[in-house]
C-alpha cells in the first residue's frame, strides 16, 4: 500500500519506533508478522512496516501469554478462536503443565534441602570429631527398599546402578542419605573390616508415595548411635565402641545394623570427608 503525505503516517509507527516503544527487537517483530501474530497495518512500497497504536497493544498481550508458558503458535491460534471454549481448553492444558512443573520443583527443593542438611551435619561432625556413643529415639518411617548384596566394595553399593534403575522403574525420586541395612552386627563388621559378602537392604527416603511391597518399615524406638569419619572399610572400630557401650551400660542390640551415609561418594571423592552414622536398635536388658 502506498503512503502519501505526512497526514497518512501521523498515527503510524515505523518498525524501529515500535521496537523501542515495545521493548522488542525488530527481528522478533518480523517473526510475529510471519506467524500472523502481529502484522503491520501498512507495508510501504519501499518495504517499510508501519504499525498503529492499536496493533502495538498486542505486544503486552503476547508477552503475558508467553510468561504463562504459551507457545507463539498457541498464541496465534488463541487470537483466531471462534469461541472462548477453545481458549479455556488451552488454559486448562497449561494449568496441568504448571501443576506438574510445581510438583517437580517442590521435589527438587526437598532434595536440595535434605542434601544441605547432610552437609551441615557432616561439617559439624568433622569439626567436633565425636567418638562418643549416644542413645537416641527415632520415629518409625517407611524407606524405599531394594534387596541387594554387598560384594566387597562400598562405592558400588552406595552409588548403586541397580537402585537407580529400580527407582526409575517405580517412577519415583529419592532424597536424603543412603542407608544400608545388615541382618546382623557381625555381617556389618565383617563387611567393613574384611569385605565379606552378605545380603543387605539398600534403603533411602522416597519423595513420592511408595507401596508396601517396595517399602521397609524402619522400626521406631531407641537406637545406639555413633559416627565414623573416613574410609568405610575402617568402620570396625566404631562398631567396637557401640558394642562396648552396650555391654557396659546394659543395652541389648535387637535388630539390623544400619549404616547411614551422611557424606559419601555422592558428595565427594575424598574419603577424609566421608561421614557415616552407625545405628543399632536397642533395648535395656
Amino acid at each position: 500500500m502506498n503512503l502519501h503525505g505526512r497526514q497518512d503516517r501521523c498515527d503510524l509507527y515505523q518498525i524501529g519506533e515500535v521496537s523501542k516503544i515495545g521493548g522488542i527487537s525488530q527481528r522478533t517483530l518480523r517473526h510475529y508478522d510471519e506467524l500472523g501474530l502481529m502484522e503491520p497495518d501498512v507495508v510501504g512500497d519501499n518495504g517499510y512496516r508501519y504499525y498503529s497504536r492499536q496493533t502495538m497493544l498486542k505486544i503486552p498481550v503476547i508477552h503475558y501469554l508467553k510468561m504463562m508458558g504459551f507457545s507463539l503458535d498457541e498464541i496465534a491460534s488463541m487470537q483466531q478462536h471462534s469461541n472462548l471454549l477453545e481458549a479455556k481448553e488451552l488454559f486448562a492444558k497449561h494449568l496441568v503443565t504448571c501443576d506438574e512443573e510445581a510438583r517437580l520443583l517442590a521435589e527438587r527443593r526437598e532434595a536440595i534441602i535434605d542434601w544441605t542438611e547432610l552437609v551441615d551435619e557432616a561439617n559439624m561432625v568433622l569439626r567436633v570429631r565425636p567418638t562418643a556413643v549416644s542413645v537416641k529415639y527415632l520415629a518409625p518411617r517407611d524407606l524405599l527398599c531394594l534387596h541387594s548384596r554387598f560384594t566387597g566394595g562400598f562405592a558400588e553399593l552406595i552409588v548403586s546402578l541397580d537402585f537407580a534403575s529400580y527407582v526409575s522403574s517405580l517412577d519415583n525420586a529419592i532424597t536424603g542419605p543412603v542407608v544400608i541395612g545388615f541382618d546382623t552386627v557381625e555381617d556389618a563388621v565383617l563387611a567393613a573390616s574384611q569385605g565379606c559378602e552378605c545380603d543387605v537392604l539398600l534403603l533411602q527416603k522416597a519423595i513420592r508415595p511408595i507401596s508396601k511391597e517396595n517399602a521397609w518399615a524402619m522400626p521406631g524406638g531407641m537406637y545406639l548411635s555413633t559416627y565414623h569419619i573416613g574410609a568405610f572399610e575402617e568402620m570396625g572400630s566404631a562398631y567396637q565402641r557401640l558394642l562396648k557401650f552396650a555391654r557396659d551400660n546394659g543395652y541389648k542390640v535387637t535388630g539390623m545394623a544400619l549404616e547411614r551415609f551422611v557424606t559419601d561418594f555422592w558428595t565427594t571423592d575424598n574419603p577424609e570427608l566421608f561421614v557415616t552414622e552407625i545405628l543399632l536398635p536397642t533395648e535395656t536388658e
